[in-house]
């Protein structure tokens, strides 16, 4: 027996067994039954939706001997019809015949009464194709045909068709053909096939089809040539040079590293895979709109393409404003596709002018666990290295053991390299920070926390323009939270001399009450330079791993408590010195008066 491909063979036979276009099936139904069949119809639609399918049912139902149930499939017209053998069914090719001589042919038969059915129906495939005097020739047979006579025509471009033509037909557009309803038929499909496909490969075919019912039955008929007795994802992924989710999210969480030679040397893991370019740019736009959706609703039933896993692997360490940045470049490389003969040039650039756009660091430089063909964890450490690079020039915090029987207590200080002068001098250029009270923080860390900060700290800028709240909007600008709890803020600096100011604690009211008015609630706060909270997050970490946390306490910061005692005692200026000095204990002064 000759082989018969799979959208052939299990084409629709009735209107119950279309997938999808229940608007039109009904419509056509409630025709057909009530005897009010059109003289044309225009079937649009993109390619693979069912317009050929419904109008060869069509053809049945209105030719049909059984007056309930048309198209029954029984009767000697549904039968000579399904066979390609009725002699009253006409299909024609516009594409390749489209003269005005074929037409006029066409137009000498349209007379002739049915030999067979009810009906003589002409059903005209590609009719955009027809020529313009074709189309002329067609035009006063289609406004006035015999009775007897139905024309039938399909466009995926109807665009392209005479008005006069399309406004003497009536119209139905065809919509692509939902995931659902392409998985409930490829079901069907598969139980009459008796073979065995996983759920997830399933759904992927259907993803893979883009809204085509034919093309869905395509992809199925080439995976089970493939695997022919169990189907599974992988398959799938391996024809059509596919990757997962996971490995997708971590391509993106590698971009968000900013290491430019990483982001290249994984996209040629990817090239060697034979990874399907465009299927991998339009995947990502997918994965960051859901990242979008999340942003702004944390609902995961209303996402698309991502899991509730899969969401927590990303959503944590990218903004809506860099998902949209991110989908600007994809969708303008996508662009170039077309034009292109080799789409990954494009590709490139665009990843490229991603990996250039990203400004975070240290919360990127994660990834997820080691999976076939990824990057491994040596790869991951050698990231944290590069990254951990700076300018010889600019002072470091350093660890240093106050009590060297308890590796806990542990503290950072910064110091320059260059002076070691005393804190009374220079305060700024050395303030200490006690690693206690940056683990005690982080011990009590909360990411939703984090990420409400991190929102509200991009409107920062904004107050730079007033002259109260310049300063302290200044010293902010350029850094963001890495790490928030309830009450506490650990911020990232580039350079530590920024970090310094932040600390000094000259400034820090001023700064606490800016960002209590910024964030709506009191936090205190420690600023670290970039490259010293890579080394925090990896003593935290290993503290995590030894089970040597400390208990959470309330937040209290030894860098500020311990010079109290000299700010009380240097609160007054060296004009309100006088004025003391000169009138001793009646001379009062306000809060307001000697604030910085």
């Amino acid at each position: 027996m000759v082989y018969k491909a799979l959208y052939r063979t299990y084409r629709p036979q009735t209107f119950e067994s279309l997938a999808g276009q229940e608007h039109i099936v009904k419509t056509l139904q409630n025709a057909v039954k009530e005897n009010r069949i059109g003289h044309a119809y225009l079937f649009c639609g993109p390619r693979g939706t069912g317009k050929t399918s419904v109008a060869k049912i069509l053809a049945k139902a209105i030719n049909c001997e059984d007056p309930d149930h048309k198209p029954c499939n029984h009767c000697a017209n549904c039968r000579t019809l399904m066979e390609g053998e009725h002699p009253d069914i006409i299909e024609i090719d516009a594409a390749s015949n489209n003269g005005v001589d074929e037409v006029r042919s066409l137009i000498d038969k349209v007379k002739y009464a049915p030999i067979q059915g009810k009906y003589k129906v002409y059903i005209i495939d590609e009719v955009h194709m027809m020529s313009q005097g074709a189309f002329n020739a067609l035009l006063k047979t289609l406004e006035e045909p015999p009775s007897h006579v139905v024309f039938i025509l399909a466009t995926t471009e109807p665009q392209k068709v005479l008005p006069t033509i399309v406004s003497r037909c009536q119209r139905f557009d065809f919509t692509r053909v939902s995931e659902h309803d392409i998985i409930s038929r490829l079901h069907t499909v598969i139980t009459q096939e008796d073979v065995h496909c996983d759920e997830d490969a399933i759904e992927m075919i259907a993803k893979l089809s883009d809204g085509g019912m034919r093309d869905a039955l395509s992809i199925l008929e080439q995976c089970l040539a493939y695997s022919p007795h169990h189907l599974t994802l992988q398959d799938i992924n391996e024809i059509y040079g596919l990757i997962s989710s996971e490995q997708k999210i971590q391509f993106l969480r590698i971009l968000l590293g900013k290491n430019m030679q990483r982001v290249l040397q994984y996209l040629d893991k990817l090239m060697q895979k034979g990874t399907d370019i465009k299927r991998l740019t339009y995947d990502l736009i997918d994965i960051l709109k859901d990242v979008v959706i999340y942003h702004h609703t944390k609902d995961v039933s209303l996402l698309k393409v991502l899991t509730r896993s899969n969401i927590d692997m990303i959503s944590p360490f990218i903004t809506v404003e860099d998902c949209f940045l991110f989908i600007d470049i994809l969708l303008d490389a996508a662009n170039h596709y077309m034009l292109s003969t080799d789409p990954y040039i494009y590709f490139e650039l665009a990843i490229l002018k991603v990996c250039h756009q990203v400004e975070k660091v240290e919360e990127h430089i994660e990834v997820i666990d080691d999976q076939e063909d990824d990057l491994t964890i040596e790869e991951a450490e050698e990231t944290i290295e590069e990254v951990k690079e700076e300018d010889p020039e600019e002072p470091r915090i350093h660890f240093v053991e106050e009590e060297p029987s308890s590796e806990e207590t542990q503290k950072l200080e910064v110091v320059s390299e260059e002076k070691e002068e005393s804190i009374k001098k220079e305060p700024i250029d050395l303030v200490k920070i006690d690693f206690e009270d940056v683990l005690n923080i982080l011990v009590q860390a909360d990411r939703r926390i984090l990420n409400e900060a991190r929102e509200k700290w991009k409107i920062i800028p904004r107050y730079m323009s007033n002259m109260n709240t310049a300063k302290c909007a200044s010293m902010l600008s350029g850094c963001e939270p890495v790490a928030a709890a309830q009450g506490g803020l650990i911020l990232s600096f580039e350079f530590q001399p920024e970090a310094n100011l932040v600390n000094y604690f000259e400034n820090y009211k001023a700064v606490k009450q800016f960002i209590t008015e910024i964030l709506g609630s009191c936090f205190d706060f420690i600023a670290v330079t970039r490259t010293n909270w890579i080394d925090i997050r990896n003593q935290y970490l290993k503290l995590r791993q030894i089970n040597q946390l400390p208990t959470p306490k309330p937040i209290q910061l030894s860098h500020i408590e311990r010079y109290k005692d000299v700010k009380e005692e240097n609160t007054l200026t060296k004009s309100q010195q006088y004025a003391q000095d000169l009138f001793g204990d009646i001379v009062e002064f306000t809060e307001e008066q000697y604030e910085h």
